[in-house]
Order: C-alpha cells, then structure tokens, then sequence
C-alpha cells in the first residue's frame, strides 16, 4: 500500500470552498441545535495505478459544521437502511441575499442557510479499498472537532487491509490477462502470429486466468471487471 498522505490542513472553511469535493461522501449522523453538524467520511483522493486497476481512496473521518443556521430544509427521501452519500455541494445567494448550503445526495437535498462552514479531519487520512472507512477502524459516530493527529491503524486493521489489497491486486491481474488476450487475437487476426504460437500463448494465458478466478471465487471480489462489497465494509 502507498505512503502516509499528506494532509494540507486538518481545518477546512468557505475560503478552501473552491478545492473541496464531497463527491461519494458518506453522511453518517446529523446534529441539530444553533449549529448543524455532520459526520461524514471525506475523500481526498481517488488512486489509480493505471486503467485495469481498481480505484483506492484516501479518505478521512470529518466534522463538517454550519455554524448558527438560521433555516435548515431537508427534501430526503431515506429509510433507514439506506445509506446517504453526498453527490455535491453549491453555494447559492437565496433571493434575501443571504448564502444557501445546498447538500445535494442520492436520496434529496439538505439545504442550510448560514454564512460559512467549517471542515475539521478527525483522523489522518487512511488508503482504503472502498470509499469509506471501515467500522472497525471507524468507531461509532462522532461530531468530535480536535483532531486525532496521532492517529495509526491497529495491527489488525492493517492485516485485514492488506487482505483485501491483495485480494484486489488479483483481480487487476486477472483485467490485465485478458486485455493481453485480446491482444494476441488482434495479432493472429493481423497474421502477426503463427497459428501454433497462438495457441500456446492463448493457453497460457486462459490457465492463468482460470487460476486466479479460483483463488477469487470464494472472496467478495468477482476477479474480473466490477468488485463486491469488501469485507471490512460489510
């Protein structure tokens, strides 16, 4: 797995709007009072190696604060075991001239009518295999605003992760194989390739596949082009 993320800040405010995203965020509770707050996981970066490997996300538990809201409207359609994602976040001058919050998610918008926000990262930001931090390294939910800035994984978090890593880096072998065997047939098609070299590459290429598809049949990954629910998510 990469190196420790460098984290800019762990304070974030309506002057950092312009670089922030929410996108995928995940709302865990809301907080209603003089300010509202809420816990979401924040995504700092999408990872990529190259385009047959899956995406890994540097994310973060945050407090995102609206401080003395002066309306809240919430539009959501939601049940219970529905979990809420944010999709975006704009800033709009209503027509008082007073700035709207408008929280745009899967399931409606959450609209909060106050000045400024304020962002603050919990913990470092960890690489994870989905878009959210796993319950166990997670916790329960938390409106805590002093950062954990020593925060580390526990030895088993850790291991379970690399499981799962692992798990995921065979599943991006098994897009890679398949991509080389279309490839080959663009090759004999083009009369590039005998026909005995063919086959034996082809057969090369098809037994390994095959055992990497074993070794994955009976994790959550399906080892091919779309991933399951992982583990620590579930």
């Amino acid at each position: 797995m990469s190196a420790a993320y460098q984290l800019e800040k762990w304070i974030w405010t309506e002057a950092d709007f312009e670089q922030m995203s929410w996108h995928d965020a995940r709302i865990y509770a809301m907080q209603f009072g003089g300010n509202i707050s809420l816990d979401i996981d924040y995504i700092f970066q999408w990872v990529q190696a190259d385009k047959d490997d899956f995406f890994s996300f540097w994310v973060a538990p945050a407090t995102l604060v609206f401080p003395e809201a002066a309306h809240v409207a919430l539009t959501v359609d939601f049940r219970p075991n529905q979990e809420l994602e944010i999709e975006d976040i704009r800033r709009e001058s209503s027509a008082a001239g007073v700035t709207e919050w408008h929280l745009e998610t899967h399931q409606g918008d959450i609209i909060i009518t106050t000045e400024s926000f304020r962002q603050v990262i919990r913990r470092p930001p960890t690489l994870q295999v989905g878009q959210q931090i796993p319950p166990e390294q997670r916790g329960a939910c938390s409106f805590d605003l002093t950062p954990d800035i020593g925060f580390t994984e526990s030895e088993e978090v850790r291991k379970l992760k690399q499981a799962d890593f692992d798990l995921r880096q065979k599943a991006t072998d098994v897009r890679r194989l398949r991509r080389q065997l279309d490839t080959l047939l663009e090759q004999r098609s083009a009369g590039v390739l005998a026909v005995k070299q063919y086959l034996q590459e082809k057969r090369r290429l098809e037994e390994k596949i095959k055992q990497l598809r074993n070794e994955l049949d009976s994790t959550d990954w399906d080892g091919l082009y779309n991933k399951k629910k992982p583990r620590l998510l579930q």
